[in-house]
């Protein structure tokens, strides 16, 4: 390590089961090190802290009270410490609402929190500021907009046939993939019931991830058209789905940035998906997918109809321009973005205490 190397903390540690912050942090080159901050206590008990300079990156900032013992008010507490002793916050903003609807009121405290407190807010695109400008008073002196870098070498490559017939899908006609972490806000309920409304006797849709919570109670029907593969997926796991697939199908509530559709378009599949700002920035109409407006009645319903009619030839034109696509979201550019942001941070001086704005 370099004696001018700029040092980040980052918060929460999500490396085990999301590429995301290692292929970012991995991007940067030996000048900036970044190391995890390993759980909510020891954020708030200024593990993150350091001489004026370093910095801190959150992510997924509700980790701090959804997954340990931490509320809103010392959460905020122990970031307006660490900034008044000469730290710097930089603040991903990934979703606008947690996931688990039950933590809204602490999400909503700590996102107006930290728009004070953080002196760098990101986004990973346009359509995202824009969506949430129609939220927060946004701070746009703060705001950078670096894009979402893409999972090439991280996923092995399989075959389509042979990824079938591993999954017992060689007979199979369009197969359609909700992939990740089966989710409320990813309407898995809804989409289950479409599918079965206007699918063919030969199609099949697969839901591969880990089974949240948030949907216990929710049984999938026993019917031959589906496949549940719930549990922990593996990258093989989803490689080998998104390969039998078709298309991926993602009829999110609401998505701020996806990194499913990404994955999906590094993986060579186009999408189908509820215009969100996440799909909105990922996906470019009809050539990489579709994208339905879910305020008109049965819009799912009607836009996987027309999706599965379409057939395998036109969504594998799709998923071969969604992969070059996604070869422009190449971290060697992505992460001299970031280098350069963290470095400029680590050389102001020292932040004067945030007031109210």
């Amino acid at each position: 390590m370099s004696p001018a190397s700029v040092m980040v903390r980052f918060f929460p540690d999500y490396r085990d089961f999301n590429p995301y912050q290692d292929l970012l942090y991995g991007s940067l080159g030996p000048s900036v090190v970044a190391t995890p901050i390993p759980d909510p206590d020891r954020l708030v008990t200024g593990a993150g802290a350091g001489d004026a300079g370093s910095i801190l990156h959150m992510h997924w900032e509700s980790a701090a009270f959804v997954e340990g013992d931490v509320s809103a008010e010392r959460l905020l507490d122990a970031l307006s410490s660490y900034r008044d002793r000469g730290g710097r916050i930089v603040w991903t903003l990934h979703n606008l609402t947690p996931h688990d609807e039950r933590h809204r009121a602490a999400a909503e405290q700590v996102r107006t929190g930290l728009l004070d407190l953080a002196d760098i807010v990101h986004v990973h695109s346009l359509a995202a500021l824009a969506a949430a400008m129609e939220q927060h008073a946004v701070p746009m002196r703060k705001v950078r907009i670096i894009p979402h870098g893409n999972y090439d070498g991280v996923y092995p490559v399989f075959e389509r046939g042979a990824a079938r017939k591993a999954l017992g899908l060689d007979a199979a006609g369009m197969v359609a993939l909700l992939p990740g972490q089966i989710r409320a806000y990813k309407s898995p309920a809804e989409l289950v019931a479409a599918f079965l409304q206007v699918a063919g006797d030969d199609d099949r849709l697969i839901l591969a991830g880990h089974r949240a919570s948030d949907i216990e109670g929710w049984e999938v029907p026993d019917e031959p058209r589906l496949v549940a593969r719930f549990g922990f997926a593996t990258h093989e796991d989803l490689a080998r789905v998104h390969a039998a697939s078709d298309l991926v199908v993602l009829p999110y509530m609401r998505s701020l940035t996806s990194g499913s559709a990404i994955l999906a378009q590094t993986l060579g599949r186009g999408i189908l998906g509820r215009d969100t700002p996440g799909l909105r920035d990922a996906v470019s109409e009809p050539a990489t997918g579709l994208l339905y407006d879910p305020r008109q009645p049965g819009a799912l319903a009607h836009a996987l109809r027309e999706a599965l009619a379409e057939g395998p030839d036109a969504w594998a034109v799709r998923g071969a321009v969604a992969a070059k696509a996604a070869r422009a979201r190449d971290w060697t550019a992505i992460g001299a973005a970031w280098r350069s942001l963290f470095t400029e941070l680590a050389s102001l001086p020292r932040p004067a205490r945030v007031l109210a704005r």
